[in-house]
């Protein structure tokens, strides 16, 4: 008979039996020591013995430390206090917020309700805003997204072109299409309008997203996709112009553009070139010059083309680039919203110029009640109104709509009128700063 020779035994089959021994053993030895602390630690060893204070303390009784804390400290600066459990005061870095609570009013002199800088309003300053109560600091800072243009009525369709119109009920666009604004406080208020827009894709995005809502926005006409740019600002909160080139003196080697509104022309072809400029977009509560300064000083050329605004309820910005012209007499003729920048803060294209420029706006507004600016999207222009506009309120000056300062203006020897909001109501503006 053969002999048998037994097989060697499998070397995976020996591994698995030698890990499941091993889980076996261990796991029951871990689960005897868990039982066995579970049964006989005190859980009172397992907490910390001594609390350690991550900023400077004092030694006190909770019972001196006062539940509210004053912004008008003599440092100006704050802090948040919180006690420990043995008492000790731990004063933490400011996070930004401050509390304010106004004075009792002494029985000699009672609140006015017009904010005297000796009594300010009861609330918190968040980032330099006050937050009243019943006010929530996102209810101060939230963008007020516009609606997408165009709002139903507000257009109409003349020889193939989609035209701004008035509403049958007699809503204007300049109304419909401005940014709501008011003043509760009677501030001076300063506005600026930064155009140029649409034609770099890349600066015209900076403008929308980094400016604030309250900043106007203006577009070339010949910018590509213009109604997708004029809703994406709306969508961020910022009113809109359009763009009019106007002929100039001097143009150099530049050609004019191909729909210039020109001196010497009585309408016949201005009112054409305008209608077709209006047509290119919705959404927007008026107009602004690009240059013109040979157009605006020839009444019987600026008459006819005010009229086509007025008719069309669309507002007429002049951006300050000339000295002198019609615009102003005219659209007091015509009853056409109208409104004029003081100057162009980035006619000279460096830093300390620009702020120069805004420094001045801030000045003639606390000095009259209201000013304007115009500057262009530059990313220098943007980056310095982007931190000039951060605290403006601080200093006394409400940033506002340019629409905000649009009216229609007075007649010769007429009183002057208040500058008016976006709606129907006025802004109360103090003319006296």
């Amino acid at each position: 008979m053969a002999s048998r020779r037994d097989a060697d035994p499998s070397p995976l089959r020996a591994g698995l039996t030698h890990t499941g021994l091993s889980l076996l053993v261990f796991g029951t030895l871990a689960a005897g020591l868990g039982a066995a602390v579970h049964y006989s630690g005190d859980p009172a060893s397992a907490g910390p013995h001594q609390v350690l204070a991550l900023f400077e303390t004092s030694q006190g009784s909770s019972a001196n430390l006062k539940s509210r804390l004053k912004t008008d400290t003599p440092s100006g600066v704050t802090a948040k206090v919180v006690l420990a459990d043995d008492d000790a005061i731990a004063v933490q870095p400011s996070l930004g917020v401050e509390y304010a609570e106004a004075p009792a009013p002494s029985p000699e002199r009672a609140p006015t309700g017009q904010g005297d800088e000796d009594t300010p309003a009861e609330g918190i300053r968040i980032n330099g805003k006050l937050v009243r109560p019943g006010e929530s600091y996102g209810e101060l800072t939230r963008v007020v997204s516009l609606d997408p243009a165009p709002i139903a009525g507000t257009t109409e369709r003349i020889n193939g072109l989609t035209l701004p119109r008035i509403t049958a009920d007699g809503r204007a666009p300049s109304d419909i299409y401005a940014r709501p604004f008011a003043n509760p406080g009677n501030q001076p208020v300063v506005a600026l309008v930064v155009g140029g827009l649409g034609i770099n894709a890349t600066h015209t995005k900076a403008a929308i997203d980094e400016l604030p809502p309250e900043v106007t926005l203006s577009f070339a006409p010949d910018a590509g996709n213009l109604q997708y740019w004029v809703n994406k600002a709306r969508a961020k909160g910022h009113e809109v112009l359009i763009e009019v080139p106007m002929e100039a003196f001097e143009y150099g080697r530049m050609k004019m553009h191909p729909q210039t509104l020109i001196a010497g022309d009585t309408g016949a072809s201005n009112v054409p070139r305008l209608e077709r400029l209006l047509s290119r977009a919705s959404g927007y509560f008026g107009v602004i010059n690009y240059q013109g300064a040979k157009f605006a000083e020839d009444p019987g050329a600026v008459g006819p083309v005010l009229e086509v605004l007025r008719d069309r309820g669309v507002t007429l910005i002049e951006d300050g680039s000339f000295q002198t012209g019609a615009f102003d007499v005219a659209a007091a003729r015509t009853g056409l919203k109208y409104s004029r920048a003081a100057s162009t803060i980035d006619a000279k294209l460096t830093a300390d110029d620009i702020r120069n420029e805004l420094l001045g706006l801030e000045t003639l507004a606390k000095e009259q009640g209201a000013s304007m600016g115009a500057g262009y999207a530059f990313p220098l222009t943007i980056e310095i109104a982007k931190d000039w506009t951060k605290d403006l309120q601080n200093r006394g000056v409400v940033l506002a709509p340019v629409s905000a300062l649009a009216s229609v203006p007075p007649a010769q020897n007429a009183a002057p009128r208040p500058v008016q909001t976006g709606s129907l109501l006025q802004a109360p503006v103090n003319p006296e700063g």
